[in-house]
Formats: structure tokens, C-alpha cells, sequence
């Protein structure tokens, strides 16, 4: 028998028309972004990050929940992030908001979707201790 299991949620999150002071110093922007996901009580477990020439970058969270990205074109004023994490029903909304608020953008969307599995249902077998008696 199959059955449908929510795994995860995935927020995308796009912020237009941000501060371009701040997406233009990569590693500034880099450090509000992995200060804000490290306050939400999220486990950061490792990170990366890449700058892009002339202009742009890429920076990561890896996290025990699982990732956390972040993708900047500061030339447009623009950065796209995204949020997944199998700490199913945990409140990411006070998170989004903060990088929303600390990178200026006026004009914000976010999806949220469910990453759901359709999985075999199966039975653990069930182990039987048995002991012996010596004499």
C-alpha cells in the first residue's frame, strides 16, 4: 500500500528593489543572511560562498534541517532565496521577514511548498530476543 508523506517545506523567496549598498558588499549581505538563519534556531552544519565577476553571489547554509540559499544579481537590485527544511510546522515567517527588512527590499513574494513523497507503506519486521539458559 502507498501512501503520501510530507518530507519537508520549501519556502521561495524573491526580493526585488533591495538595497543595492548591501547586496553590492557580498560578504556583509553573506554575514546578515547567516546571522539571521543561525537566530531562528535553525543548525547551521556547514556553508559556502561564491562571488560572481564583475558583480553577484551565491551563498549557502548547509543545515541539519537541510539548506538555506542565497542568489544576488545586486546590478538589478534583486536576490532569490530558498528555504527548505524537513523541521516541518517550525515558523520561518519571523526568519523571511528579517532578511526582507535587512537587505531593504520593497517588493517581496514568497511560495511555500510542501515536499511530499509517495512512499511504499512497509511493516518493520519485528525481532524476537531469545535467550538461553546454560547449566
Amino acid at each position: 500500500m502507498n501512501a503520501t508523506l510530507k518530507l519537508g517545506e520549501h519556502y521561495i523567496c524573491d526580493l526585488s528593489n533591495c538595497n543595492r549598498d548591501v547586496l553590492f558588499d557580498p560578504e556583509y549581505a553573506n554575514s546578515i543572511f547567516s546571522r539571521a538563519v543561525r537566530e531562528s534556531g535553525l543548525t547551521v552544519v556547514d556553508e559556502g560562498f561564491y562571488k560572481f565577476s564583475p558583480h553577484g553571489f551565491t551563498c549557502f547554509l548547509l543545515l541539519a534541517e537541510s539548506h538555506a540559499s542565497l542568489h544576488a544579481w545586486p546590478e538589478y537590485g534583486y536576490c532569490a532565496i530558498d528555504l527548505f527544511t524537513c523541521a516541518i510546522g517550525k515558523d520561518l515567517i519571523p526568519l523571511i521577514q528579517q532578511i526582507k527588512s535587512a537587505f531593504g527590499a520593497d517588493n517581496f513574494t514568497l511560495r511555500k511548498l510542501d515536499r511530499d513523497a509517495e512512499v511504499e507503506r512497509f511493516s518493520m519486521p519485528v525481532i524476537v530476543a531469545s535467550s538461553r539458559e546454560q547449566i
